[in-house]
């Protein structure tokens, strides 16, 4: 017998046709990706703390994570950007002994003509009306009553005399990227009406990450957003990148975070960091909150990469992005070479990615190695494997294994170095270079490729390939040599 069967026996004497179906070789992938968006929640909401969740809607993050909770608006943030996606949450109670951030304002005059008041709590607009010769107090209180009655509002506020006193809902470091402003678009002040603006601060005491490998089980996350930017939760998400992408999970996934300060603090912040499979977001000192940036930047980025993880991030729009400044073309230049991914704004107010760069920059001895700088190198090799992996189990799964063809009849199931160099190069040239345009250089790639038995354990075939990737095109530059004649 040439051809080798999966459920019909060699020892068949009954009269029939007998038609076995094998769809080992049919599947074609096309799998949902799916994305954990890390967060704390409200005591309100109904989701267990500690345990992934699948989250149907806006409306549901709200419900499982609590209204004005950073996880709902994170939700909230990434769907504006990104419908299609399947999104999970991870959600996070806050430490108990954790201090939450406070901020305040003060009206210091009354207004001499009615009005609105235009107060944005992390770009949030809260309006109050006001009226001639109202009181101090009475304004304070009217907007106290106004920011508690906005159940997506991440602050709470208390008045006393003529001092409103916020304070974040959630405990934590987060808390203090709270942006406090007043007339943020520009809006006419009622005449008169003054008020001092006291930053929020003082917010200490981030959830711990846990045994963020038991959280997430076997399921395989290819992209998350982190709500929480402190140290120890960077440290903690890069730990587990790492063992995700290596065997024998190989199912890595790449995160997205943002960073809230001046060029100085994002400077010290991205260089302390060596992290691959991280990128984030330098939001400079604009009001959206950081784990809101998070989300839209991931919004932005994952879709992209899946789609084709080698082109171009630049110019996506990050929706829903608020800004009023950025750092100057030197400063963002320099923040690309401490690890921090930059943004583009406009003058209309509209924000895109300028260029997504994971937080990798050294190799272990220090010295400066750029392998993985865009985001887009890791998501690359990634994908490739993932395509390898894929072919091989269709190809060989249930074979022998044999060094050459000794003249084997068709149909016997048996994998020779040969059959397993081949597939290599008819997937690379076929597929990775024609089909995909992740890779180039075949030539180069069939060259380089070196596939044996193992000669201790013939059971295994070991390769060693070096895939071309194509880069995202970032960069032209030109030479302009004028001239005023032509000779």
């Amino acid at each position: 017998m040439n051809v080798s069967f999966n459920q019909i026996p060699s020892a068949l004497r009954y009269p029939g046709v007998y038609i076995e179906v094998d769809g080992s070789q049919a599947g074609l992938g096309g799998d949902i990706p799916a994305v954990l968006i890390v967060g704390q929640k409200l005591a309100t909401g109904t989701a267990a703390a500690g345990e992934i969740t699948l989250v149907s809607s806006v409306a549901d993050a709200k419900a499982k994570a609590g209204a004005g909770s950073m996880l709902a608006k994170m939700v909230e943030a990434y769907r504006k950007g990104d419908s299609a996606l399947d999104v999970y949450m991870l959600p996070y109670a806050d430490n108990a002994a954790g201090v939450a951030a406070t901020g305040s304002v003060v009206v210091t005059a009354s207004p001499t003509a009615d009005g609105t008041l235009s107060l944005y709590v992390a770009s949030v607009l809260v309006s109050v009306g006001v009226m001639a010769g109202q009181t101090p107090a009475a304004i304070a209180t009217a907007i106290a009553t106004a920011i508690n009655a906005a159940a997506d509002m991440c602050v709470t506020a208390a008045a006393v005399a003529a001092t409103v006193t916020l304070t974040a809902k959630h405990k934590g470091s987060v808390g203090n990227n709270i942006d406090l402003r007043i007339n943020l678009y520009g809006e006419k002040a009622p005449t008169g009406l003054t008020q001092t603006i006291t930053a929020m601060s003082g917010g200490t005491g981030d959830p711990a990450p846990g045994d963020i490998t038991s959280i997430i089980g076997q399921r395989w996350y290819r992209y998350v957003v982190l709500g929480m930017s402190d140290n120890a939760t960077l440290a903690a998400w890069h730990t587990e990148s790492q063992l995700r992408y290596k065997p024998p999970i190989q199912a890595g996934f790449r995160a997205f975070a943002a960073f809230r300060g001046d060029h100085a603090s994002a400077v010290a912040y991205g260089s302390a960091k060596n992290y691959e499979h991280i990128a984030t977001l330098a939001l400079g000192l604009n009001p959206t909150t950081t784990w809101e940036a998070a989300a839209m930047f991931a919004a932005a980025a994952a879709p992209k990469l899946y789609n084709n993880p080698v082109e171009s991030l630049e110019g996506t729009p990050l929706v829903g992005m608020v800004a009023t400044t950025y750092y100057e073309w030197t400063q963002a230049n320099s923040l690309l070479f401490k690890g921090m991914s930059v943004l583009l704004y406009t003058k209309d107010g509209s924000c895109t990615i300028k260029r997504a760069i994971s937080m990798y920059q050294t190799r272990a001895d220090g010295s400066a190695d750029d392998a993985y700088l865009d985001i887009n190198a890791a998501e690359a090799m990634e994908r490739i494997r993932y395509e390898q992996r894929m072919a091989a189990i269709k190809r060989f799964t249930g074979t022998a294994a044999a060094k050459t063809n000794e003249g084997y009849a068709p149909g016997l199931r048996i994998t020779t170095e040969d059959d397993v160099r081949a597939l290599l190069l008819s997937l690379y040239k076929n597929t990775l270079v024609r089909e995909y345009g992740w890779c180039q250089a075949y030539d180069y790639y069939k060259d380089k490729l070196v596939v044996e038995q193992d000669p201790q354990n013939p059971s295994r075939f070991n390769y060693v390939d070096a895939p071309v990737l194509l880069s995202p095109f970032y960069i032209l530059a030109g030479r302009a040599q004028f001239r005023k004649d032509a000779v």
